[in-house]
């Protein structure tokens, strides 16, 4: 414990749930300006005073957005003024405690402080912004081998995103604590006979004048389909099923994306019956795995299972085809269709009901709901894709969607005579 006072904040609701929870997984999540990143700052600076030598960092999806946003709430808010030493000047790498704990700084583009070693607890900032394969990797760094803390845990604060964003997904199956957020966990915008404080009533009104989606999320805390959605045709209801073992008699195929921050595929099988692809199974790994042992893993997932063909990559990615098929597996390239081109494809089977996501692929799930055009300034769609090159999964289901539905579509008048009646 620290040899002088600290004054703890009054914490309320939601937030004081999140700050005293031990649970390895949690992530506390709700409109704008409810207290959720003050509260997980505040947890993580206590953490660190409490444990001597402990190993905790603070993350998000890129280094450099953190200088104007988290880095000044922990600077100004939670650690002014008490004997922390930062190192790295203008550019803190980590902030050093008496008592020999130490706060790394670090963003999932370059996490190579974040992960090089085991860590205590990990806080990550605006988790919705991290792919469920990014969130897992960063588990394995907070196992409990650092063992300086007694509860080592991942916690994050999220606004609300897409309905199938896989933080909603993991929370359903246990796998995650998820804690909701109100404007009256703030102190500083709700007092407590019930009524807004004149900050509070300021902030309803600038949130009140938002509009669609960004309303829904940062007003109200509902998990609304982002603007620019390019597959808003997808549904849960309609569009996820529960897994179930696939018939042996289906013809299936595995879509690979073999390049990329991640290496994906997705399995899929035909219902003959139905006329429905199956997505039945999914796989993301981080690049820095050896292509032998992307292979390797693929063909293991694959065991006993029989699976007509191996589609993926991009026109130019010919040579990473080869270095699949020289591991083992026999990727070839599917229809050379431009990305808009796979994207109608997609929507084509999605809106014919011919193809379904088993809820055992929450990568992909949470993918389709946050797959969307960039916006202008005006809130205008573009024809740009938002960070495109995130989503892998829905690469993988370009590809798939690509062979099913067989190569370009030719349009033209077919002219092919032929003699009618007897030749005489």
């Amino acid at each position: 414990m620290p040899s002088f006072k600290i004054n703890p904040p009054k914490l309320y609701g939601a937030v004081k749930r999140f700050v005293m929870c031990d649970d390895p997984e949690i992530v506390i999540a709700g409109a704008a300006q409810t207290g959720k990143t003050f509260g997980a700052l505040w947890k993580m600076n206590l953490l660190a005073w409490c444990n001597a030598n402990a190993q905790l960092a603070i993350v998000r999806k890129t280094r450099a957005s953190m200088m104007s946003s988290v880095l000044q709430t922990w600077e100004r808010r939670v650690i002014n003024g008490l004997p922390i030493v930062a190192y790295g000047h203008n550019n803190p790498q980590w902030y050093d405690y008496p008592n020999g704990a130490r706060v790394f700084i670090g963003g999932m583009d370059d996490p190579r402080k974040v992960l090089s070693s085991e860590r205590d607890a990990i806080f990550v900032n605006q988790v919705e912004e991290l792919s469920l394969g990014e969130w897992e990797i960063l588990t394995t760094r907070v196992t409990g081998r650092a063992g300086n803390i007694p509860h080592p845990q991942i916690l994050s604060d999220a606004n609300p995103a897409a309905p199938t964003h896989w933080i909603k997904s993991r929370a359903r199956s246990g796998s995650l604590t998820l804690i909701e957020s109100t404007h009256a966990d703030n102190p500083t915008l709700w007092n407590e006979d019930g009524t807004a404080s004149k900050l509070g009533a300021r902030t309803m009104a600038t949130l009140d004048r938002l509009t669609g989606a960004r309303k829904m999320r940062l007003r109200y805390g509902v998990w609304a389909q982002p603007e620019g959605a390019i597959y808003d045709i997808f549904d849960e209801e309609r569009h996820k099923v529960v897994a179930f073992r696939i018939p042996q008699t289906w013809p299936r195929v595995v879509g690979i994306d073999p390049m990329g921050a991640f290496v994906a595929a997705l399995w899929a099988a035909y219902d003959p019956i139905n006329g429905v692809l199956h997505v039945y199974r999914e796989y993301m790994e981080p690049f820095g795995v050896t292509t032998p042992e992307h292979a390797r893993a693929v063909l293991r997932l694959s065991e006993g299972e029989t699976i007509f063909a191996w589609v993926g990559g991009g026109p130019s990615e010919r040579q990473a085809r080869l270095d699949w098929q020289a591991a083992g597996v026999p990727l070839m390239e599917p229809p050379n269709l431009g990305v808009w081109e796979g994207i109608d494809r997609v929507t084509r089977l999605l809106s014919d009901g011919a193809m379904v996501i088993h809820d055992c692929c929450p990568g992909l799930l949470s993918e389709f709901g946050s797959y969307r055009r960039k916006l202008t300034r005006g809130g205008e769609p573009t024809e740009a894709i938002e960070n495109k090159e995130s989503f892998h999964g829905l690469d993988c289901a370009r590809y798939l969607a690509g062979w099913a539905l067989g190569d370009k579509e030719e349009v033209g008048v077919l002219y092919a005579p032929a003699r009618i009646g007897p030749a005489w």
